[in-house]
C-alpha cells in the first residue's frame, strides 16, 4: 500500500469542502471515499486511474488524473508516484512507495 501525501494545495480544498460557505458534505465523503481506494490501491477500478499530459504548473512530473465522481461538474483527483518535490526516490508500483495528491478539482 502506498503512503498517501497531500500538498498544500489539495490540503486547501478539503478544508474550504469542511467548513465555510462553500462547504458541500457530499462531495467531500466522495473525494475522501477516493483518497481511501487510492491509499489502498491506486489501480482501483472505481477510480478509472489514467495519465494526465500537461497538468498546470506540474508540467515536469508524470501526473495520474482518478475519478471522485462523474457527470456535469465531475472532480478528479490528480495525483504523482513519489514526492511532488522530487527529493525522495521511494516510489513505485503498487508494492508501496509514495502517493502524492497534486490537485483536487474540477475535471480540466
Amino acid at each position: 500500500m502506498p503512503k498517501l501525501h497531500l500538498t498544500d494545495a489539495a490540503t486547501r480544498t478539503l478544508a474550504c469542502l469542511e467548513q465555510g460557505r462553500r462547504a458541500d458534505p457530499a462531495r467531500l465523503r466522495r473525494i475522501r471515499r477516493a483518497l481511501d481506494h487510492l491509499a489502498v490501491d491506486p489501480r482501483h477500478p472505481g477510480l478509472r486511474t489514467h495519465p494526465y499530459r500537461a497538468l498546470p504548473g506540474h508540467e515536469r512530473c508524470r501526473a495520474w488524473t482518478s475519478y471522485v465522481d462523474q457527470g456535469a461538474g465531475a472532480w478528479r483527483l490528480f495525483w504523482t508516484w513519489g514526492p511532488a518535490d522530487g527529493d525522495d526516490q521511494d516510489h513505485g508500483g503498487r508494492d508501496g512507495g509514495v502517493v502524492t495528491v497534486l490537485l483536487i478539482g474540477p475535471h480540466l
